[in-house]
Formats: C-alpha cells, sequence, structure tokens
C-alpha cells in the first residue's frame, strides 16, 4: 500500500496546540525515574505481563469526571443554598425556602446532562483499554462509538504531551495526556489517528506523559522487569457496596486521623476540612460509580485477549484520578 503523505487524512491541527513532541531514546530502567508505589496510578499503567502493557485511556477519565459533575454540582447546590439561607434576613418566604431546597438538584441537572451528552458521543460505551504488544510491535484499541479495532505499529508512533485546558464547575484546569500518533493504514484513505492515554496529567506540564512514554520504551526494549507493577484489579463488588465503599474509606480515615493528641489539638481545622472532602471528593466519587456501575466496556476481540494473555472479565469501577 502506497505511504504517500497527500492521501492520508490528517487530523485537525488545532488538536495538538500546546503539545509537546517526545523524541524516541534508547532507554535503561537507571533512566526512567520510577516515582514511588503511585507511580503506576499516576501513568496509568493498569496491567502489565511479559509480552503485554495494558494502559487506561484519556477518554475513560473523561467520562468518569462527568459522571463526577453530577456529585459535585450537587455538594455545590447545597453550599450554595446553605449560604443564602445564612445569610438572607428573616423571615424567609416559604417560596424562598422551596428553591433553596430545590437548588442542589437544579445545580446537579446541568451535570446530568453534560454526562448524558458525553454517552451518546461514545455511544454508550466506556473505552476499552490501550494495549501494547512487544512480540508484534503494534498498539491494540477499540474505539468505543463503533467498535473498531485500531491497529497501529508500534515503530511508528509519535508520542506528545498533548494540552487540554478545560473550563468546569470547578473552575480552570488543564490535562496533559499523552498523545500516540500513527496512520491507520486499514481504511481507504488512511487516517491519521491519536489515541489518548489516561496518566494522571492535571497541571503537570506534560511530566506523568513524559514517565509513561520513557516507560514504555523500557518495556519495548527490555521487557517489564524493570517497571513497577500496579496493584492486582480487586474483585467487582455489588453496586451498593461499591457506592458505600468510598464513604466507608472516609469514616476510617476520619476516625484514624483524629485519634492522635496532635489531631484533637487541629480539630477545628481539620474537622471542616474533612467534611468538605466528603462534599467535593466522596460524594462526587460515589455518585459517579453508582451512575456507571452498568454502562460496559468495549471488549477487545478474543484473539486479542489470547494474543496478550489477559483475561477480559467486566473491570471493577474504579476511582477516577483528580
Amino acid at each position: 500500500m502506497s505511504q504517500d503523505n497527500d492521501i492520508i487524512k490528517k487530523l485537525p491541527r488545532s488538536l495538538f496546540l500546546g503539545a509537546r513532541k517526545f523524541a524516541r531514546q534508547h532507554l535503561t530502567a537507571d533512566d526512567v525515574p520510577m516515582g514511588g508505589a503511585r507511580l503506576p496510578e499516576i501513568i496509568g499503567l493498569r496491567r502489565i505481563n511479559d509480552q503485554c502493557i495494558e494502559l487506561e485511556p484519556y477518554g475513560n477519565q473523561v467520562r468518569s469526571n462527568h459522571a463526577r459533575s453530577i456529585g459535585f454540582l450537587f455538594s455545590l447546590g447545597v453550599a450554595l443554598a446553605i449560604f443564602i439561607a445564612w445569610i438572607m434576613p428573616p423571615p424567609v418566604p416559604a417560596s424562598v425556602w422551596t428553591l433553596l431546597g430545590l437548588m442542589p438538584l437544579i445545580v446537579a441537572t446541568f451535570g446530568g446532562v453534560m454526562y448524558l451528552c458525553v454517552g451518546k458521543l461514545s455511544g454508550q460505551f466506556r473505552g476499552g483499554f490501550v494495549r501494547i504488544h512487544r512480540g508484534t510491535r503494534k498498539l491494540y484499541f477499540v474505539m468505543p462509538h463503533d467498535a473498531y479495532l485500531l491497529t497501529l505499529e508500534w515503530d511508528q508512533l509519535q508520542a506528545m504531551a498533548g494540552y487540554i485546558p478545560i473550563v468546569g464547575a470547578g473552575g480552570y484546569t488543564s490535562r496533559y495526556p499523552l498523545y500516540l500518533l500513527a496512520v491507520d493504514w486499514n481504511p481507504t484513505p488512511p487516517r491519521e489517528v491519536c489515541v489518548a492515554c489516561g496518566n494522571l496529567g492535571w497541571r503537570d506540564d506534560g511530566d506523568s506523559a513524559k514517565q509513561l512514554w520513557d516507560c514504555l520504551q523500557v518495556f519495548m526494549e527490555h521487557g517489564p522487569a524493570s517497571l513497577p507493577k500496579p496493584p492486582p484489579i480487586p474483585a467487582r463488588l455489588s453496586r451498593i457496596q461499591t457506592f458505600l465503599h468510598g464513604y466507608r474509606e472516609w469514616a476510617e480515615n476520619f476516625s484514624r486521623d483524629l485519634a492522635t493528641p496532635r489531631a484533637k489539638r487541629w480539630a477545628p481545622l481539620m474537622i471542616p476540612a474533612k467534611i468538605l472532602e466528603l462534599m467535593f471528593v466522596v460524594i462526587p466519587d460515589s455518585l459517579a460509580e453508582f451512575i456507571e456501575y452498568n454502562v460496559p466496556y468495549t471488549s477487545f476481540p478474543k484473539e486479542i485477549d489470547e494474543l496478550c494473555g489477559f483475561a477480559d472479565p467486566l473491570p471493577p469501577i474504579t476511582r477516577a484520578c483528580t
């Protein structure tokens, strides 16, 4: 097949505004900072074996964050209603109390609309996962909207730290996912595609993208022995257990953090901070896991599962990186 650049359907160049390209290097494990026990989470490393490495895609973060925004906006509506009720001079009319009572639901509705729009775009599927195989030297990814198996050549991949500015309910932020760019030669005409990986990438100026790219190069050249191992994937809980897990974890941490004499001295500051964590972290996370519980992942064909050596039952819900 001709690889003439003139016949390739290019991606919009605006997609790469602010992106930073990474060069290929001959690296050893000593050249890659391992970053401690949280490195697999930071770079989005999900599973690894002798021949294949599996990564979270950025699309899963997007969908989970939109699900989280429903709980975040609900908590924000509660906080606003309490604040307005506190500053309003008495007597407060019954109609105002009704409006304040409905405010959390009204505000959360905006997050629900955005979540449904994202669901429509993704075809009611969460993304699958990104797999890169040492033996075939190929990247495999199943597109969530049409279940198309994308197969890209490792040696043709161009890596870069993308730049995605985000303006939302929590204010302005930015993410820097690792972009893996190559040409898919199967369609006619061939098309340029970009697989966005699920490294943390939150206001880090591309550091986690660079870490992930370096780890992928070490894996492809030297295997998995020197790379950090992600924790085992936990057993899937029931929907209610999944929903309550965050609250139980928060309560245990709360009790443990207040158990020391020093913590008790700082209780006037620690208790409000813990309440804010409950409202704006735990509630959004738990609600997102409840909403997403039965949303299916796209899955690889059986032959790709066998090639990569991963049994692929329905994965458990995992908390989104923030």
